[in-house]
């Protein structure tokens, strides 16, 4: 039946040829015509011997019958006639069938698929590695401006707090860091929180952190397990590890759909807040230098004047008054001359820690130059004052200090004044100092309250 179909195809293409092309008279269009026999005869989707030769044979007789033996016949028999055997080599199964060819294509098409998911997975990979350095440059800047005006940790945990609670995603922060001051039952540091929490809020977020093996063995980002009750919500722990201690710590109450992205900011956001953070240490560590006695630890005169300074004006607005007392170590110098130099420095030492460790928490302490020692007590009643000083000469009395197989103790003597609202900072000193001088020219050991009268 394909056959039949085939044929009858064949047939009436011809005769639909040799119709049009007796209704043509001029020569030239009849030769354009038998040329076009050949790309008709290539119209079957399969090289077709049988086609060809049968549009080849109509193409020679047509061109014979009508120009006879003459160049255009000849010229449409060498258009012709080579093509049959080069169709017939293509149309030979044997020759045209490699059975590799079908394996190879389907091969190469894969490898083009291939290198068209790589070239998608490359894109999107670049998308994502782009997205992040957006996000590093933003995290630097951010950091960069943040640490660059700040001198102290508070500053910049007020800083760090503004900008992450405005984040997305992010219900809250806690900034917490190392607290110097005040140690838990093992003896570690306790972590302070600097956040604006209420009361509440903040007892529930210190019992939690506080000796929390979690926290304390973080070395990096981290959902922090333990704190998922205090909101339900995963909390993400960005940790400060300074000299291989945990030196603050910031947690992110967030969203659970962004815990994976604060996680992965935390990576890079961390270093260069650990560089900001480590110049207002160093900063820190520097003003601290500026105002402290290596020695002995405390105040050193200057910033004491100016501690002084400013408790007299507040004194003066509020009506208020103070105590100043001036100490000085009796027959110092002999213990220098005695001992030496270096036993000198730890009866300085012990001197400073016991006058430190006998007065009230806001009460100022600093060394006003070689042996004399000065003390601000805001706030205090005279008998109070007095004793304070009984018990820092007392104490002071009692120690024994050794050099060798030598004992010996040392003694001290104070002066007291009173600020009243006609007293400036010089005047106060002077009577304090007079006081003290009353107490040495008085045997020494002894302690004196200057008196108007005198």
């Amino acid at each position: 039946m394909k056959k039949v179909l085939f044929y009858f195809k064949l047939f009436i293409l011809l005769v639909c040829f040799f119709i049009i092309y007796n209704k043509v008279n001029a020569d030239y269009i009849k030769y354009i015509l038998i040329l076009f026999l050949m790309p008709l005869s290539m119209l079957s989707k399969k090289v077709n011997i049988t086609y060809y030769v049968a549009f080849c044979v109509t193409a020679i007789l047509t061109s014979f019958f009508t120009f006879g033996f003459s160049y255009e016949t000849l010229i449409i028999s060498f258009i012709f006639i080579p093509m049959v055997p080069v169709l017939l080599l293509f149309s030979n199964r044997k020759i045209m069938q490699y059975p590799n060819l079908k394996r190879r294509n389907n091969e190469l098409r894969f490898y083009k698929e291939e290198l068209i998911n790589e070239e998608k997975s490359l894109s999107n990979k670049r998308e994502i590695l782009e997205k992040k350095l957006e996000r590093i440059t933003h995290f630097y800047i951010i950091s960069k401006d943040l640490t660059k005006n700040m001198d102290v940790p508070e500053d910049l945990a007020n800083g760090l707090l503004n900008i992450l609670e405005t984040r997305i995603g992010v219900c809250y922060v806690v900034i917490t860091t190392k607290n110097n001051s005040e140690a838990g039952k093992d003896g570690k540091k306790n972590l302070k929180i600097l956040s604006r929490l209420n009361e509440q809020k903040k007892e529930q977020w210190f019992s939690l952190i506080n000796n929390n093996e979690e926290i304390v063995s973080l070395k990096g980002p981290a959902i922090i397990k333990s704190l998922f009750d205090i909101e339900k919500k995963p909390v993400i722990a960005w940790p400060m590890i300074i000299d291989n201690q945990l030196n603050s710590c910031t947690f992110l109450v967030v969203e659970p759909e962004y815990s994976q992205i604060y996680l992965e900011e935390g990576e890079f956001f961390i270093p260069h807040l650990k560089l900001g953070t480590k110049r207002i240490m160093l900063f820190s560590e520097l003003k601290e230098k500026a105002r402290i006695d290596g020695l002995t630890g405390l105040y050193l005169k200057r910033f004491f004047l100016g501690k002084l300074y400013s408790e007299i004006e507040i004194a003066k607005r509020y009506n208020t008054m103070f105590y100043l007392m001036m100490l000085d170590i009796d027959h110092f110098k002999n213990i220098n001359d005695t001992y030496g130099h270096l036993v000198g420095d730890e009866v300085l030492k012990a001197t400073a820690s016991t006058i430190s460790s006998s007065v009230r928490r806001g009460d100022i302490v600093g060394r006003y130059g070689g042996e004399e020692f000065i003390v601000m007590l805001p706030s205090i009643t005279q008998a109070k004052v007095v004793d304070i000083a009984e018990k820092i000469r007392k104490s002071i009395k009692n120690i024994n200090f050794k050099d060798g197989k030598k004992t010996f103790s040392v003694t001290i003597s104070i002066g007291i004044s009173k600020y009243d609202k006609s007293t400036d900072i010089d005047t106060l000193i002077g009577k304090a100092d007079k006081a003290l001088y009353k107490a040495k020219n008085s045997g020494r050991d002894n302690i004196i309250i200057y008196d108007n009268n005198d």
